[in-house]
């Protein structure tokens, strides 16, 4: 009986002791949150709930990048990171200084070209506090644009100049898994209004549903909408369609 207790009592302790070393270590990493490492490099950054990632945007380079994962995207090929995975924790995903430091030097290689539209998105993103930014995205809609496999897009963030990222998933079957179709980002406006048109293609399979999600940064609740796409003309009825009386 002495025998159990005394080895009841040393797994306790080491129990103990390594929780003690596992919360010291965690508390040693020096994590720096991704969002302010985002915006003090010149990435705009949008949260994509539909793949659970965090999206960092300069001209000329997409980074995808998500938590507990040290894998990440840039533009259309895979690298590995140096340091720990990020880790999502109190509302924002957090990565380590070599972390940082890669994204610095993909800035270098990407950097803003003079007077063009993307230099002032890029400017836009830097200047932008994602901490000012809280609330949902709401009077989001989706309508189709007749004639056309593009749809209207129309929402309002909580703040001016807040990044939001449309993003479109594709549900074609029970038995094939949702698939993202396609990314675009805008910006909200002075009254924190947005509004963009989103091709559908190559998602413009009748019948399938499609998603569009509006997500932005930490603090800002995401939107969606699910809607299926009819044909571009499904209201008209064209003569040249219709059956001529000889064939009748």
């Amino acid at each position: 009986m002495r025998n159990t207790k005394s080895l009841a009592l040393g797994a306790t302790l080491a129990t103990a002791a390594f929780a003690a070393l596992t919360s010291s270590a965690i508390a040693a990493r020096a994590d720096q949150s991704l969002a302010q490492a985002a915006s003090s490099l010149g990435y705009s950054y949008s949260y994509l709930g539909p793949e659970d990632a965090v999206q960092l945007g300069r001209p000329g380079v997409t980074i995808l990048v998500r938590p507990g994962q040290k894998l990440f995207d840039v533009n259309d090929r895979t690298e590995a990171m140096d340091g720990p995975a990020p880790q999502f924790k109190r509302d924002d995903v957090y990565v380590s200084e070599e972390f940082v430091a890669r994204l610095r030097t993909i800035a270098t290689r990407y950097p803003a070209p003079a007077m063009s539209d993307t230099v002032i998105t890029v400017r836009r993103a830097a200047a932008y506090k994602p901490a000012n930014a809280s609330g949902p995205i709401t009077g989001f809609s989706v309508v189709q644009v007749p004639g056309t496999e593009q749809v209207d897009v129309q929402g309002k963030a909580p703040a001016p100049n807040v990044p939001i990222t449309l993003t479109l998933v594709g549900t074609f079957s029970s038995d094939i898994p949702d698939t993202v179709l396609t990314r675009r980002q805008v910006f909200s406006g002075p009254d924190g209004r947005f509004q963009a048109n989103v091709t559908v293609t190559p998602g413009n399979l009748r019948g399938a549903y499609l998603t569009m999600v509006a997500s932005s940064v930490p603090g800002v609740a995401s939107a969606s909408i699910r809607f299926e796409m009819k044909a571009p003309n499904a209201a008209l009825t064209v003569p040249v369609e219709q059956q001529s009386r000889s064939i009748r």
